[in-house]
């Protein structure tokens, strides 16, 4: 089975010039050069249904199962129209409420959501709201995680290119250890590998068994920095705590991930077979 551990709800159909010109600001990038080329290459089909859209670059992915990951309230709704429109393909996660400053409505509202569609994992977003990953409104929510047996992702590293907020200076997953340890039972996801952070990842990883990594986004945006951060993973930690993710910012590019990663020739097919899809399926406990 091949697992999608890391994909967002997209809005709208964006078409390639739409997005050349909302990124153009980055032409002459190495990543813009590269994910331009990489989408003018793929076929895709003509619709205004973006779930449609979606599941035909899924389709040709090759994958069985993709976790949706919610940023906002808003797009908790999202995920919810998401899932009633293709429930076995679709895993949905949850954005709690980490601007509240109340525990007891945090708690509530989490608990009546989990009632209304059957979230399996939370998506943490607290380095986009200005809060580090340590601060203190994540105590409630991982306490409910640990009761509901919740795996946790949490956004570290680097934002998407152009994201205006300070994002990278809260995104540093040490941030959290004082929270992998008080919840030994949750399983941690730290996104992107870290990245820019990518070794002090991996050093948590080699002391908490209860942390993962995933390459979301590092396969179009740095591939060859993926190789060696793969390479020093696997030296240290193996590829047993190792998901794929895309984390693309239209369909197209989880088409695009995916081939990206088919390209590696430097881990096994053992190692290739973990990482897209049987360290999530053991993770996700499908």
């Amino acid at each position: 089975m091949r697992i999608d551990f890391h994909c967002h709800v997209f809005e709208n159909v964006v078409k390639l010039d739409v997005m050349k010109r909302l990124f153009n600001i980055f032409e002459g990038y190495g990543f813009y050069e590269r994910m331009v080329k990489r989408i003018q290459a793929i076929t895709s089909i003509e619709t205004t249904d973006i779930i449609e859209k979606t599941l035909y670059h899924i389709k040709k992915a090759k994958f069985d199962k993709v976790v949706l990951l919610p940023v906002s309230a808003k797009e908790n709704q999202l995920v919810k129209k998401w899932v009633d429109a293709a429930p076995d393909i679709f895993i949905p996660f949850y954005n709690p409420p980490e601007k509240s400053a109340n525990r007891l409505n945090i708690i509530e509202k989490m608990e009546k959501d989990l009632q209304t569609f059957n979230y399996i994992g939370l998506k943490i977003m607290l380095s986009f709201r200005n809060k580090r990953l340590n601060d203190e409104i994540l105590y409630p929510i991982l306490e409910f995680a640990q009761n509901h047996n919740l795996v946790v992702l949490m956004h570290t590293g680097w934002p998407p290119p152009g994201t205006k907020r300070t994002v990278l200076t809260y995104s540093n997953p040490v941030d959290m250890e004082i929270y992998y340890n008080s919840f030994p039972k949750v399983n941690f996801v730290i996104a992107h590998m870290g990245f820019p952070f990518s070794d002090i990842a991996i050093s948590l990883v080699t002391q908490y068994p209860n942390i993962y990594l995933d390459i979301s986004n590092l396969t179009y945006m740095a591939p060859y920095k993926l190789k060696n951060l793969l390479l020093e993973a696997k030296d240290i930690i193996g590829t047993h705590k190792i998901l794929f993710g895309t984390d693309g910012f239209i369909p197209e590019m989880i088409e695009i991930a995916v081939n990206f990663f088919n390209d590696v020739d430097y881990l096994s097919k053992d190692d290739v077979e973990k990482i897209l899809g049987l360290n999530a399926v053991k993770l996700l406990k499908i």
